[in-house]
């Protein structure tokens, strides 16, 4: 297993700050409804179309953060402008900020799984969680859990 954690090369990036227009979904640990994210999903794929100004229709985002009691995901675009919000949807602005990349695409569940990765190349190089940022996963429409297999970028944030 230490050899696939290796596998997935881990990048340092600065990603510039981003506007995201989508729907979030908000889930307890102890006792939640995790098929809310799934009818979240689907009804964001349904709305695709009155997101203006998108960015590129091909990819979405899923920022999230947590905290010990639950966890708040989101399905996004990235948009160029948040003059018009659809009904029911959440503009916002993710502020520039570095971040750890590994990007992965095999079979789901992960193996090898890229936060395992980040986690350990983080420890190996001394750096530290920025707690106060969202984590992002970016997909692909295309690829988004095509026959069993998963391409994912995972950005997560560092001091």
């Amino acid at each position: 297993m230490e050899n696939a954690k290796n596998s997935l090369e881990v990048k340092r990036v600065e990603l510039p700050e981003l506007l995201m227009i989508g729907i979030p979904v908000n889930v307890s640990f102890k006792h939640g409804d995790f098929g809310k994210i799934g009818r979240n999903k689907a009804e964001f794929k349904r709305r695709l179309d009155e997101i203006p100004n998108a960015v590129n229709r091909d990819e979405f985002y899923a920022p999230w953060y947590n905290c010990e009691v639950m966890f708040t995901y989101f399905y996004c675009l990235q948009v160029s402008s948040l003059d018009h919000i659809p009904e029911g949807m959440m503009g916002f602005s993710i502020p520039a900020h570095p971040y750890l990349l590994a990007e992965y695409d095999g079979v789901y569940p992960f193996e090898p799984d890229p936060y395992a990765v980040i986690q350990q190349y983080r420890e190996e190089h001394g750096m530290k969680v920025n707690k106060e940022a969202m984590i992002l996963e970016k997909y692909t429409f295309a690829r988004d859990g095509v026959e069993g297999k998963l391409a994912i970028a995972v950005y997560a944030p560092i001091e």
